[in-house]
């Protein structure tokens, strides 16, 4: 009866129309040409035969557990129960095809442990790569296969504005090449994985098996490479980031020209600008970084300068001029616009390089340290206290020996005999990887430490925040 009723009253209302369109004046017909809905089917029939995905033949006790650890490798042995003894095809991920000569660009952690993969283009065909170098702090690897191939038209990312349209190909799950669509939901965006974090946020759908494919604008121009999701439940929410064209194109160049990624730095010591700096220094608004130490001799910079504009782009946040120093070549020379009694000059600064630092000068051989930015002492994972702690050689990372009752260290739950296996992206083994740590968190002008900690052979991340008394401390 329900449905009768909705019946009758739906085609009461036709007659209705049929009868008030009755009684309107009679007027001419004429055709119409039926809408088409835009499509993007040219653009990426285009694209997908720039686009690979990575696989490689392996077992579980071959990879390292690093490698193997929060990658698709983990959630495939414990999803199929495979028998690591028997070597199987497993997908890693995907890329593509960068400039000439057979290179393919890629996110590290997914080859991370591996010397050659295998590469299965958009028409099926399957080929060997090696792996030639890869860089870790932007989850950027680059690959080298036989062969000429159809690589990708590199765009501005800085022209990408929030709203702009963007295309995302990769292998979610091995299900072959697929495309999504989203748009820029945010730039610049600091997720706190490495110390040179400058993400552009999509909410294309980006799933496991899309890390180290490429983001593309409609116009078919690479914007960046897919490098992680925020995901509670391990699929797309509608959260993923992109590293950007910019830091893409250094880094790659630098790893087919060198096999490593060669960085510049400002050679100084900077910090937040306050409120008690400001009046102090008669600054008309709090803005700009101060500088605490110059330790440049090819600049004019003093102690107590307020840098407010790098190359004429206004000085914003503590991180802005190191992440934009770091992917300009060493020995460039930059104009910084500096407020100094009460005025406005304009300095020049050679850009040095960045190289490893020794926070650690004294201690450079021992077997504990401390970390003093973090509030705690760590020690190297001796033979000795392997056997102690029955801990497995597989494992790598410096154990947490002592932490500061005052650190954000323990307030965020961490407790001595946690292996620190990576400090900002950085692996941890020794002193040494952790003055290298150091000098890039210095010249980065960071607070804090996003911390990768091995407790009882299951992997977190913790966020710390730094220890500072007043200035930073190192280079």
């Amino acid at each position: 009866m329900k449905f009768s009723r909705f019946l009758t009253v739906a085609l009461f209302g036709v007659l209705f129309l049929s009868n008030a369109e009755a009684k309107q004046p009679t007027k001419a017909k004429t055709a119409t040409t039926p809408s088409v809905a835009p499509t993007l089917a040219d653009t990426v029939e285009r694209l997908l035969p720039s686009v690979v995905s990575i696989s490689a033949t392996q077992t579980e006790e071959a990879l390292p557990n690093s490698a193997l650890r929060g990658s698709p490798f983990e959630s495939f042995f414990k999803e199929n129960d495979v028998n690591p003894e028997t070597k199987k095809k497993i997908l890693l991920g995907s890329g593509f095809f960068y400039g000439e000569n057979g290179y393919i660009l890629t996110s590290s952690h997914i080859v991370q442990g591996l010397k050659k993969v295998n590469i299965i283009s958009n028409d099926g065909s399957v080929s060997s790569a090696e792996v030639i170098a890869m860089d870790k702090k932007t989850d950027i690897a680059l690959l080298k296969t036989e062969g000429k191939h159809p690589a990708v038209k590199l765009g501005n990312s800085d022209k990408l504005r929030i709203g702009d349209s963007v295309i995302a190909i990769g292998n979610p799950f091995g299900l072959g090449n697929t495309v999504t669509a989203g748009i820029v939901s945010a730039r610049s965006r600091d997720i706190q994985v490495g110390p040179y974090d400058d993400f552009i946020q999509t909410d294309a759908a980006i799933n496991k098996g899309n890390s180290g494919g490429p983001l593309f604008n409609y116009a078919g121009e690479l914007m960046g490479i897919n490098t992680a999701i925020f995901s509670p439940s391990g699929g797309s929410v509608g959260i993923a980031f992109a590293s950007p064209t910019k830091t893409v194109k250094y880094v790659a160049d630098n790893l087919i020209k060198y096999k490593t990624v060669r960085r510049s730095k400002l050679g100084l010591k900077i910090q937040k600008v306050t409120d008690a700096i400001a009046k102090g220094l008669n600054l008309p608004k709090k803005t700009g970084v101060y500088v605490s130490q110059v330790n440049n001799v090819d600049t004019k910079l003093k102690e107590g300068d307020v840098i407010l504009e790098f190359n004429k782009t206004p000085v914003t946040s503590l991180k802005q001029i190191p992440k934009v120093a770091s992917t300009m070549p060493v020995g460039t020379v930059v104009n910084l616009t500096v407020w100094r009694d009460a005025k406005k000059i304009t300095l020049p600064l050679k850009l040095m390089e960045l190289k490893d630092e020794q926070e650690l000068k004294n201690v450079e051989n021992a077997q504990w340290f401390p970390i003093s930015l973090l509030g705690l002492k760590a020690s190297e994972l001796t033979p000795e206290i392997r056997k102690k702690n029955n801990i497995s050689k597989s494992v790598s990372g410096i154990m947490i020996t002592e932490i500061d009752e005052k650190s954000d260290a323990l307030a965020k739950g961490l407790i001595p005999g946690d292996i620190i296996v990576e400090l900002d992206k950085i692996p941890q083994t020794d002193a040494q990887s952790v003055a290298h740590w150091f000098s890039i968190a210095a010249e980065m002008g960071q607070d804090s430490s996003f911390i990768q900690i091995n407790r009882n052979g299951e992997l977190f991340y913790v966020l710390v925040r730094f220890q500072l008394e007043g200035k930073y401390g190192a280079d």
